[in-house]
């Protein structure tokens, strides 16, 4: 199976000429809920459904804890989320506290196996739901894959 993409008319903000480019997008399916994700942990593991859904939220929560006090969580076998900020910058040095701190966020870098996963993944265009002259196109599948991710 793989992954389907689509192709899309847009405008780039940072772009000053306010020109319409076309870009390929990544053609997502719905997210997998809790349950489902539960579901099949379950079915491969053997373990029973409510102690996989123990077991994530027990995950979570501890996560939470280390986060809040500034550590990085790595999880054997899908990788380490890291507590991460944006703040302003500032040519005065007491300007440059908590208070210019604009936005936090939670980075993830995946395993060795998942970034191989990721870099070994194969594109499928999907011209139904792609702009309309991508439909008299004459190029291949091939012509529509991107180079890199």
């Amino acid at each position: 199976m793989a992954f389907k993409f689509r192709r899309i008319k847009k405008v780039f903000g940072f772009d000053k000429s306010k020109t319409e480019k076309y870009v390929v997008v990544p053609d997502r399916a719905t997210p997998v809920s809790f349950r489902n994700l539960c579901e099949q942990i379950a079915l491969i593991s053997g373990i029973n459904l409510g102690n996989v859904q123990a077991t994530l939220f027990a995950l979570v929560r501890s996560m939470k804890t280390f986060f809040q006090e500034g550590h990085a969580v790595q999880v054997e076998g899908f990788g380490t989320f890291m507590p991460s900020f944006n703040a302003k910058s500032s040519q005065i040095e007491e300007e440059a506290n908590a208070d210019s701190i604009v936005r936090v966020k939670l980075r993830f870098i995946p395993c060795d196996e998942l970034r191989t996963m990721l870099n070994n993944i194969t594109f499928t265009f999907n011209e139904k739901d792609s702009t309309n002259d991508s439909k008299t196109s004459t190029s291949t599948e091939e012509d529509e894959q991107p180079d890199e991710l």
